[in-house]
């Protein structure tokens, strides 16, 4: 029987890493939310701060990592960032005031910067071509996966024990999800292996150096494109992160259900994401990638009505918000890294994408700092969620005036 391609073994690890990284500290941590609320005696503004100085900490190192990337291992760069999030989850199940708290997202943010998408999204870029959109969305499956997985799980641990209980439970899963494949499995390209991307048949002519093709990060912010899609892409992170912070305090404080069907709705909410990365992906790869980002987009836009008017509709209506919202901002944040990467891969990748990381994360940082001041201000979310109706309408006009990307040749030269 073939062999199969390495590049499928590393793509594993990552999204096995993906699942705590965004699982755990970027899905799951808000669900401590109320009980950090209640514990501390805080608003829903403040609350909400620790998450807000988490996006913008991994804004400002975003581009700082896409920088090292180009330079140094990945493997060796996503290793560090797992011990130092390992060790955040430990400090966090200790704290004894909420000011302790935020030097704990401090932390977070350093390891997530370092173990997350930014060093993923390099590593899958090295190891898949023709394949990578269908790698894209299985390796993005991970945080729908893990957002699942871990949110039942630090919902059982709150009620059966307690919020600081389930951090560490938490923190055994994440020990071993992290460490063990970054270890055992985790390479830093075909290259080194004497291997093509995809797993292409290596010849004798085969060259295995990269070649320095691709569109430099100075040439790139010299095109009315590049803006575009990075206009794009931080009005949908705007709406995205806004919404997975915030959404469990809606439902929760604001419409009063329980904390079982909470769990229940955030855990569907993640589900139905993993379907909307896979299937996107695939398309991504075999039609129009504009298209099928335009596509995402207008779904994301129903997604943020439907949360809008849910203190409006019955409660079967949860789920259902849950599962359009799933799909539609798992196919957005899969079509964004797929476009990104065919447009700018190639030795500044690296910049690019941090560079594109940077803007988004601050763009996500805004969405929760605005919606946790208008929640105060207002008493409600009405006025954050008719933004996001707005914003989305915005990034479906800019992916219409973007522009297919110019044909470039293959990264891998052949003699």
């Amino acid at each position: 029987m073939k062999d199969v391609f390495y590049g499928w073994w590393v793509l594993m690890a990552l999204v096995l890493v993906y699942m705590v990284t965004n699982g755990i500290f970027l899905n799951t941590l808000p669900s401590f939310s109320p009980q950090l609320l209640d514990e501390f005696k805080l608003t829903n503004e403040q609350v909400a701060q620790p998450a807000s100085i988490l996006y913008s900490l991994v804004a400002i190192l975003a581009a700082l990592v896409g920088f090292l990337l180009d330079k140094f291992s990945p493997k060796a760069i996503m290793i560090g960032g797992a011990v130092v999030l390992l060790a955040s989850l430990l400090a966090l199940a200790s704290v004894t005031s909420f000011a302790q708290v935020r030097l704990v997202y401090v932390m977070v943010a350093f390891g997530l910067t370092a173990s997350g998408i930014v060093s993923s999204m390099y590593l899958i870029t090295k190891w898949f071509n023709k394949y990578r959109g269908v790698a894209v969305g299985i390796f993005l499956m991970g945080s729908s996966f893990g957002g699942a997985l871990f949110n039942k799980v630090a919902g059982w641990g709150i009620v059966a024990y307690d919020w600081r209980t389930a951090a560490l439970i938490l923190l055994g899963a994440a020990t071993v999800m992290m460490l063990l494949p970054l270890l055992l499995l985790v390479r830093n390209g075909p290259q080194a292996m004497g291997l093509l991307p995809d797993g292409e048949v290596v010849t004798a002519t085969s060259d295995f150096k990269p070649s320095p093709l691709g569109m430099t990060l100075g040439a790139a912010a010299r095109t009315p494109q590049f803006y575009l899609l990075l206009f794009a892409t931080a009005t949908l992170w705007f709406c995205i992160t806004g919404v997975i912070n915030h959404q469990v305090l809606f439902i929760e404080k604001d419409l009063g259900y329980a904390k079982p069907l909470v769990t229940n709705v955030t855990a569907l909410f993640f589900l139905c994401s993993v379907a909307g990365k896979v299937m996107f992906g695939f398309l991504g790869d075999r039609y129009d990638k504009k298209t099928i980002m335009l596509i995402s987009v207008f779904n994301l836009f129903i997604g943020s009505v439907l949360l809008r008017f849910l203190n409006e509709l019955p409660t079967t209506m949860l789920y259902m918000y849950a599962f359009i919202y799933g799909i539609a901002f798992s196919g957005a944040f899969t079509m964004i890294q797929v476009v990104v990467a065919e447009r700018y891969h190639g030795s500044s990748y690296g910049k690019i994408l941090g560079i594109f990381t940077m803007i988004d994360t601050f763009a996500g940082s805004a969405g929760i700092i605005l919606l946790g001041k208008w929640r105060r201000a207002n008493g409600d979310y009405f006025d954050g969620f008719n933004l996001m109706i707005a914003l989305c309408i915005i990034a479906c006009v800019c992916v219409l005036f973007i522009r297919k990307p110019a044909p470039q040749p293959n990264l891998i030269a052949n003699g």
